[in-house]
């Protein structure tokens, strides 16, 4: 569960450190001691850690729905609410898939209160990739401990349970949503929903991705700056209708909490609100507040409230962000520079802070934010946020107004203008710097480095020691990328395969096969908003997190879509040299299909001769070329690949059956490997006693989908293995397997680290 907190423990650690020390007061020490008490005992004893549902029946289940949870996508519901069974009463996510059209519009045209379903109850599994998003613990900072997944779901008239007031709180928030949708164009609502009332439901996949690439996906989250802004608006109005200030604090008093209420009193919007609020209610008492003593208020509110938020991205961006300006805001430093200096340097430090936590969640950062957030602020906060809110209180007041209409045509021609712009330019420039997932001693490295830069901005020394500090976090940066390390990295795909080999010092990126899925015939109204690709969604982000910034070859080895299609969707986001395979690969008609899309992203096919290691990873070579199996399975036609990489001998074997093997020992009759790739997923048509027998291999490495239709591996094949004493990893049950190594002699006491499996162990539901 730390693992979440690598990036930010080292700077909250020093930062409450430092404040001590410099403070100096007694009084503040003892406060400390005390919310630390406090909330370590609110973990330890007073915090869910799992669920209390039954998880093995499959029997009726009550629900009573959150209703701005309720989201219809193609043949998907999802959903969350508290479920009721026996003594239980939790909250739970529950994923339905709809039977038919009519079902779907049912579903679709009213949200219920209440639900029944049927299905079973899992425990959601963990991450089965290295360093891959922590599905769980997301859900546990919802207070949600498990999924359910129901076969059948009737909606209910009545709620026979009482509603808790969080729910109905929620209910009210969704009729102002369904509101926005009645009275507003589709694009008007969707950015209204989005920025006004933080609900990004119904907003397209395509666009929040070029918001971010550019890096200003922030623009679109209730920030303090929007916060600020409506506030500000809000006073503004009140005081030109000469209401008096007095009158016009004790309005915000008890109008933030309701805006809180239809905003789904989301982490950023709830500190940005608590700390104007703490701060109004004090002055009605005749008492200050500073900006840095209501900070830290939300900051214990928030995790005595819901402890686990500690772990997600918005709690630690949000809270970091904020604690920068605070403390920045009115330093020397900048009432000596000029207004765009001031702001230059300002985003600089911003972006510099967020760096430790964007490479943990994102393994990666835009430093286009630096430029792009003096085009789209003022496009968004200054003029599509006002025209937002103006058009919402008149939809309230005359909704069928021709002045009403007006107004959206013109919201409208700039939200398609906001839009061309992020669109065009993420398309034809890339901001974004990749770093992979650091090693939490180059975290700390970061973070001091990053606490090194501000001391020499405090002391006015930048222009002597600046060099330092920002050399120290450009090696931190790319320490990933450019690691003395290299790695062989089986990722979990499911039932297909993708290997990648990642050379020491950044030398080169080669991924054997993509994984891919069979794509079954689907009606129009199944189909979902993002299709499921994954090579998308799987592997691109595994390749990332490894610090991959490009591919120099991308080795397929046959023609079946589980090794190859999730090809598009990786070359479509990193930039790949080569698209690589065998010419009867290329013959294949289906992936012929696809050569214009591969040329349109400049990467060049080629063919791999045998006995020639060019296109192919450092001293490995193709195999099974010349003198090939005439059976007429194209598994027969994969490329093969043998190579040396760190002092092991690999065999990589694509999908090769029995008539292949046997052509590959007649040929190269001397070969012994030290790590087989056991082929075709472990199916009993591979694998035979001779190969064992001849190669004589120490591991055998199998990439298989859990529970596959296929009943990979076979249980000859696994028992075959472990007859010939075998070590034996497979991603159905292990997850990815990661082997380390370096080019270099090898170093005694880091022997194991290096030269050596390492996997994921995959946390089961039940």
């Amino acid at each position: 569960m730390l693992n979440g907190l690598t990036p930010i423990v080292p700077l909250i650690l020093a930062l409450a450190v430092h404040r001590l020390v410099i403070q100096k007061d007694s009084s503040l020490l003892v406060i400390t001691m005390l919310v630390i008490l406090v909330l370590g005992l609110r973990y330890i004893y007073f915090l869910p850690k799992e669920t209390s549902l039954d998880l093995t029946e499959n029997e009726e289940i009550y629900l009573i729905v959150k209703e701005t949870s309720w989201k219809v996508d193609g043949n998907k519901l999802t959903l969350e609410g508290i479920a009721h069974q026996n003594r239980a009463n939790e909250e739970v996510k529950v994923v339905y898939r709809i039977k038919n059209q009519e079902e779907k519009e049912q579903l679709n045209e009213r949200i219920p209160e209440a639900i029944s379903v049927k299905g079973l109850a899992k425990i959601p599994e963990g991450p089965s990739n290295f360093s891959q998003f922590d599905y769980p613990m997301y859900l546990k900072s919802k207070n949600i401990f498990c999924v359910l997944e129901a076969t059948e779901l009737v909606t209910l008239e009545n709620n026979k349970k009482e509603k808790p007031l969080i729910y109905v709180l929620d209910s009210l928030r969704q009729r102002v949503l369904s509101h926005i949708d009645r009275t507003m164009t589709s694009q008007s609502s969707v950015y209204a929903k989005t920025l006004l009332f933080a609900d990004k439901r119904t907003f397209k996949s395509d666009i929040m991705d070029s918001y971010k690439e550019l890096g200003i996906i922030h623009l679109l989250s209730i920030s303090g700056l929007h916060v600020s802004f409506l506030i500000s608006l809000i006073r503004y109005l009140l005081l030109i209708m000469r209401v008096s200030k007095d009158s016009v604090d004790t309005a915000l008093l008890f109008g933030l909490p309701f805006y809180g209420i239809v905003t789904g009193f989301g982490i950023s919007v709830s500190r940005a609100l608590g700390q104007v609020w703490f701060k109004l209610f004090l002055k009605k008492l005749s008492f200050s507040m500073t900006a840095l003593d209501s900070w830290s208020s939300m900051l214990i509110i928030t995790l005595l409230i819901q402890p686990y938020s500690l772990y997600t991205i918005s709690f630690q961006l949000s809270y970091l962000i904020s604690f920068i300006i605070i403390m920045f805001s009115g330093h020397p430093l900048f009432e000596r520079l000029t207004k765009i200096q001031a702001y230059v340097i300002m985003n600089g430090l911003l972006l510099l802070s967020s760096i430790p936590i964007l490479s943990y969640h994102f393994y990666g950062f835009s430093w286009g934010v630096l430029l792009l957030n003096s085009v789209f602020i003022p496009l968004v906060a200054s003029l599509l946020l006002p025209l937002l809110l103006i058009i919402f209180v008149f939809s309230l007041l005359m909704p069928h107004s021709q002045l009403y209409h007006f107004m959206l045509y013109v919201t409208d021609k700039l939200i398609q203008f906001i839009e061309l712009i992020a669109i065009k330019t993420s398309s034809n420039l890339n901001f974004n710097i990749i770093t992979g997932r650091l090693s939490p001693l180059f975290y700390c490295f970061l973070v001091i480095f990053i606490m090194l830069l501000f001391i020499v901005l405090e002391k006015n020394r930048f222009k002597k020691y600046i060099i330092f500090p920002l050399l120290g976090i450009l090696v931190c940066i790319y320490s990933v990328r450019y690691s003395p390390f290299g790695q062989v990295l089986l990722i979990d795909v499911g039932q297909g395969e993708a290997i990648l080999i990642k050379e020491p010092w950044g030398k080169g990126n080669y991924l054997i096969d993509t994984g891919g899925q069979i794509a079954f015939k689907t009606e129009v109204w199944e189909e979902r908003e993002r299709k499921f690709n994954v090579g998308e969604r799987i592997v691109l982000p595994v390749l990332k997190s490894e610090g991959v910034h490009k591919l120099e070859s991308l080795i397929i080895t046959h023609a079946d879509i589980d090794h190859y299609g999730g090809m598009l969707g990786i070359i479509d986001q990193l930039p790949t040299k080569y698209v690589i395979s065998s010419r009867e690969t290329f013959m294949e008609e289906n992936f012929q299909s696809l050569f214009p899309s591969i040329e349109s992203y400049g990467t060049i096919i080629k063919e791999v001769v045998e006995d020639s290691d060019k296109y192919l990873p450092t001293n490995t070579y193709p195999l099974l070329f010349k003198g090939k199996s005439k059976s007429v399975s194209k598994n027969n036609n994969s490329l093969v690949l043998y190579g040396l990489i760190g002092e092991k001998t690999w065999l990589f074997t694509g999908d090769l059956e029995v008539d292949g093997e046997k052509s590959l020992l007649i040929k190269y009759p001397n070969m012994s490997v030290d790590i087989l790739k056991v082929a075709h997923h472990g199916s009993h048509t591979s694998t035979h006693d001779a190969l064992l027998e001849q190669i004589n291999p120490e591991t055998a490495l199998i990439s298989s989908g859990e529970s596959n239709r296929h009943g990979h591996p076979h249980d000859s094949v696994v028992k075959k293995l472990i007859d010939h004493e075998i070590s034996i990893y497979r991603t159905d049950t292990n997850g990815a397997v990661k082997y380390r190594y370096s080019n270099g002699s090898p170093i005694v006491n880091i022997n194991n680290y290096l030269f050596s499996f390492k996997y994921v162990g995959k946390q089961r539901g039940e």
